[in-house]
């Protein structure tokens, strides 16, 4: 039940983002109080390049943690692989059915 809503938190955080580029931006009065410094696209892209490079660095730093994540990683893969051929399968058959006559 957790795995399910910290995914569905996850999911909902990148769709509210997506809607507020579409939306229309709200008044000033919506606001209790004012900000005194707008955050900037160019502040958002200057935090997020700092923390690719401190990313690209974490394994230097913690090698054990790594190697846990690689395994992970390739264990997941593995899982997606099977899914994807068990899909394909499913389907495969599904269609060869339905062209016989």
């Amino acid at each position: 039940m957790i795995r399910f809503l910290i995914k569905l938190s996850f999911f909902l955080f990148f769709v509210f983002v997506v809607i507020s580029f579409f939306a229309a931006k709200p008044s000033n009065n919506h606001f209790s109080t004012q900000r005194e410094s707008e955050t900037t696209t160019s502040d958002v892209m200057t935090a997020f390049k700092e923390t690719l490079n401190d990313v690209g660095t974490f394994c230097e730093r913690n090698i054990e943690a790594c190697k846990v994540g690689k395994s992970f990683l390739s264990s997941l893969s593995e899982r997606a692989r099977y899914g994807a051929k068990a899909a394909y399968e499913y389907f495969g058959s599904i269609l060869a059915d339905k062209n016989v006559p």
